[in-house]
């Protein structure tokens, strides 16, 4: 026995949800008010095994239980019923023994599903088409990808961070290390699909898309199977926990720079993607003139070694230089300001949001001239030196 309650939903799409949306609070109404009729209006709990088997008593014993459809419906259930049953009172309730009759009274359908250990495919077709009360977003199926349940086992093992691959995952471990103050208290999170859209603007480059749209993140998505497939990687090494991480540390010191909606410069409310693509840019610029292959691999190596501790001033001396561009980019008058840029004007008729979402941004001179003519720059005047003086940083 584990005695994490939340083991049983690891195949799920997502955790508990807590009283969020209509459906949940409808489910906690009914336990309060009508128990007895909770199953009536349910679409009942799947649970997928990898065997089952049949005990005295016509009993089964469940191997390897997961529930893929009823998160919402058991957690609500229990939290209810330890609310009411387990709230340490003394003493006859006539009310409570009410509802507890009441209570008793209702069903639930349940469906238990044979898979075996190797049903990853009909997992997740039998968790797609069975949940259709708290809508999925399709995001929410990384977390029915092996390969990201392995990642986030390992980045909580090498790195002691929290990767969320199910939605509400983060609230259920806080309060789960809130209840239990002897489990290891992860204080570091990241969501996997943010992730996976740093590493799609900064690494392959395709800011423009991180920035307007999702589909092409998601599995199955184009921009997805890029980076699980690697296309076009010759380093050998497939894509894994170190370039999440390398995409983590992006990711949380681009937030120390305040860009969005809150933003102080007008140059970052809605460049954040754009300037993961400027920091990888000039990362591989100083991998390809330090002699360092500067393919996926090595920038994710490279990047995770500029955020230790020794390489501070390297890291803050990239970083910096980075927003440099973005900022002169983004600012009207300047020799390469995005405002003179030909897609800018001609393609995109002064729609600052449409062309900072173009799928060309910034790949080539002939999509953005100004932009790469400021790279260059930056690169000509800034990158040998930065080389030369932390070279030991690489």
């Amino acid at each position: 026995m584990t005695e994490d309650f939340d083991q049983l939903y690891e195949k799920n799409v997502r955790r508990f949800l807590g009283a969020r949306g209509k459906v949940n609070k409808g489910m906690l109404d009914t336990l309060r008010s009508a128990p007895e009729q909770f199953g009536l209006y349910n679409n009942g709990i799947t649970i997928v095994v990898a065997d089952f088997k049949l005990t005295e008593g016509q009993s089964f014993d469940l191997v390897e239980p997961y529930i893929v459809n009823g998160c919402q419906t058991t957690r609500t259930i229990w939290e209810v019923c330890h609310a009411r049953l387990e709230a340490g009172g003394t003493g006859s309730n006539p009310e409570l023994e009410e509802w507890r009759k009441r209570f008793d009274a209702g069903v639930v359908v349940t469906k238990i599903v044979k898979v075996g250990n190797e049903g990853e495919t009909l997992l997740e077709a039998i968790t797609r088409y069975t949940n259709s009360q708290n809508a999925i977003r399709e995001k929410d199926f990384l977390a029915l990808t092996s390969d990201f349940r392995t990642w986030a086992r390992q980045m909580a093992e090498r790195y002691d961070v929290f990767l969320e691959i199910q939605r509400g995952g983060w609230d259920s471990r806080r309060a789960l290390q809130k209840q239990n103050p002897g489990l290891h208290q992860f204080t570091k999170m990241t969501n996997a699909f943010d992730l996976m859209k740093v590493y799609g603007a900064g690494w392959l480059g395709e800011a423009g898309l991180a920035y307007g749209k999702n589909p092409p993140f998601l599995p199955n998505g184009s921009i997805f199977k890029r980076i699980i497939n690697e296309e076009g990687v010759t380093e050998g090494e497939p894509f894994g926990v170190e370039d999440l991480y390398a995409a983590y540390l992006l990711h949380t010191a681009t937030d120390t720079y305040k860009f969005g909606r809150g933003a102080e410069l007008d140059s970052r409310r809605q460049s954040r993607f754009l300037y993961y693509m400027v920091v990888v840019d000039l990362l591989r610029e100083v991998l390809s003139r330090a002699g360092i292959p500067a393919g996926h691999r090595s920038l994710s190596s490279s990047m995770i070694k500029l955020f230790e501790a020794s390489n501070e001033q390297a890291r803050e001396a990239l970083l910096n230089v980075a927003l440099e561009v973005i900022d002169t980019y983004l600012t009207q008058g300047g020799d390469n300001s995005l405002f003179d840029e030909p897609a800018y004007k001609n393609t995109f008729y002064f729609d600052l949001n449409g062309y900072l979402k173009w799928e060309k941004l910034g790949k080539t001179e002939a999509d953005s001239p100004r932009l790469r003519a400021q790279l260059a720059v930056t690169k000509m005047s800034w990158v040998k030196r930065w080389a030369d003086s932390h070279r030991g940083a690489m």
